[in-house]
């Protein structure tokens, strides 16, 4: 029931957007999610992910927060 009271509120908004460049990026966004391609890993890139999980279940992860907020100042130099 939470996803169609999600639905109908995203529909109303996108029915009051004038913005032509909002549009397009909802649209590309619709577009991505939409996409059921198979991506296919070759070896290095399965060995990174592999390591990347290693070293979160080490603790040697940051946390998502943390790393937005490094992004934020980033963005804003």
């Amino acid at each position: 029931m939470e996803n169609l009271k999600h639905r109908e509120e995203l529909i109303r908004r996108i029915k009051n957007i004038e913005d032509k460049d909002v549009l397009d990026e909802i649209y590309r966004l619709l577009d991505i999610d939409l996409d059921e391609s198979v991506y296919e890993l070759n070896e290095l890139q399965k060995y990174e992910i592999e390591q990347a999980r290693k070293e979160l279940k080490n603790g040697k992860g940051i946390p998502s927060n943390q790393v937005n907020k490094e992004i934020d100042e980033w963005l804003k130099k």
